[in-house]
């Protein structure tokens, strides 16, 4: 498209606009506006589209959601009536952003699931990480933690991969609170210590203080209380001297939670009090629930049986209502196979997107093959131990990204015989077709070659891989035996 010199410069000073929508959404929407009114009298339509975009991420920021919606509505009218699909995925997930901000979570699934299909087919990667994120997010709020968690994970991956760091660190957030609703304390730890690296000169301190508040719970969950409570202090002198709302609200909680366990009934009342206050402007009921909860326990532990009640009764308020959007658009038989096929649309999606982000067998690397294959071939090894010349070389990282550089690193050291898998997220498999002295030589190299690689060019910091050489006998029937002897190492 050949653009005249005021339509050039209309779109540098729209994307200019779109780096301050977070600092400064106020007055952003309000030059977004003229902006607009400008692209309108020349029929500009990818300026007015991209006005209306920015102008609905601002009323989002500022917590007005019809009106952000209003503006995407509009956004997507003019969309329909261009030849490309240009700016469909971004909409789509304005549209999203704007239900969940209401709660109205079945439809926010819908629109992500579409802004994840639209943002693969034209390879618009951004939008895809934060339709992943979305889509983790409503798993979360519909308790399905286990998918929230890998979906999160999924979207860090996929970041890193694309080198994306401050959408890595966002993923990885989120990823750490889903972590923690499942009670994997460790590997939270573990997941922020990531967020921070990829977070590294990021100027959002929302994100910063997120950080030490999910820290803090993560310590608070392994009952080293002191640490704890320095964390939390830090995500919450962060929250006040930027004002951030949510965040405030949030660290009030996790220092309730600390006088809890310490016994200090009255500071931890009057902590809830201050969530519950700060909560009020902004919460559509998740963070009102989990400090109405609270609230509940406290009193009970103080023996106030009445507040007790009436505290665990608002907790029930909150929690019904934030599912309260899906059952009134539909009946709740036809709510639940509609979520259901949702979920399904969703996961298939995901795995689509995951294949893309793992190694292919078909693709360079020939001796990878199926976990399930691998523990076969390994297991009739094992039985034909007369013939077997096999022998067993595990790797252990954390961080399953170190394991993505590995199965590379391992497969350049293949033979024709040898199978390589990923056991897991966190061991990777290598069945090779050496024994005694010859297989000592093979996993020295190997060991060598993980020692001097350039680990940082891929942003992976810390400690290695951790090698192990097993014969056929000694290597465990499974994974769960197989991570019994890591433990035990």
């Amino acid at each position: 498209m050949d653009l005249d010199q005021s339509q050039y410069l209309l779109l540098s000073e729209l994307k200019q606009l779109k780096l301050r929508i977070e600092s400064e959404p106020a007055e952003v929407l309000a030059v977004a506006e003229n902006a607009l009114v400008q692209a309108k009298q020349s029929q500009f339509h990818d300026g007015i589209i991209q006005a209306l975009i920015i102008m609905s991420r601002c009323a989002w920021c500022e917590m007005d959601y019809r009106r952000g919606l209003k503006y995407i509505k509009e956004a997507y009218q003019y969309q329909n009536s261009l030849d490309t699909d240009e700016f469909l995925p971004e909409i789509l997930h304005v549209h999203a952003l704007q239900f969940w901000g209401q709660a109205k979570y079945y439809t926010a699934q819908q629109f992500w699931i579409n802004a994840l299909e639209q943002s693969a087919l034209v390879d618009e990667i951004e939008v895809l990480i934060e339709s992943l994120i979305g889509l983790g997010n409503i798993w979360r709020i519909t308790k399905q933690y286990d998918q929230a968690c890998s979906t999160h994970q999924l979207a860090a991956k996929v970041a890193h991969n694309m080198d994306i760091p401050w959408l890595e660190g966002k993923a990885r957030i989120l990823w750490a609170w889903d972590l923690y609703l499942l009670e994997q304390y460790v590997d939270m730890l573990t997941v922020l210590d990531g967020a921070d690296e990829a977070l590294i000169g990021h100027h959002d301190k929302t994100w910063q203080a997120e950080v030490w508040d999910f820290r803090g719970l993560a310590l608070l969950g392994l009952e080293r209380i002191e640490d704890a409570q320095q964390a939390t202090q830090k995500a919450h002198k962060l929250a006040v001297a930027h004002n951030l709302s949510w965040m405030k609200a949030h660290s009030y909680i996790s220092r309730a939670r600390i006088e809890l366990l310490r016994k200090n009934l009255a500071q931890a009342a009057q902590l809830l009090i201050s969530a519950e206050e700060t909560a009020r402007s902004f919460d559509n009921g998740e963070l009102l629930s989990q400090i109405c909860y609270q609230q509940s326990l406290v009193a009970e532990e103080s023996g106030d049986d009445k507040t007790a009640f009436e505290a665990f009764k608002k907790y029930r308020k909150y929690s019904l209502q934030m599912l309260h959007e899906q059952t009134m658009r539909l009946g709740s038989d036809k709510a639940r196979t509609s979520k259901r096929q949702l979920d399904q649309r969703a996961i298939k999606l995901l795995n689509r997107i995951r294949n893309q982000h793992d190694f292919h067998t078909e693709k360079h690397l020939s001796n990878v093959v199926p976990e399930n294959y691998w523990w076969e071939q390994m297991v009739l090894h094992k039985v034909d131990l007369m013939n077997s010349t096999f022998s067993v070389i595990s790797i252990h990282h954390s961080n399953p990204l170190f394991l993505d550089a590995c199965t590379e690193l391992v497969h350049s050291l293949c033979g024709s015989k040898d199978l390589l898998s990923r056991l897991s997220a966190n061991y990777l498999g290598l069945l090779v077709n050496e024994h005694g002295e010859a297989a000592k030589h093979m996993f020295d190299v190997l060991e060598k070659m993980i020692e001097i690689y350039p680990w940082e060019r891929k942003k992976l910091h810390g400690a290695l891989p951790d090698t192990t050489l097993h014969t056929i006998v000694s290597f465990p029937f499974t994974l769960e035996q197989l991570e019994d002897m890591g433990w035990e190492e």
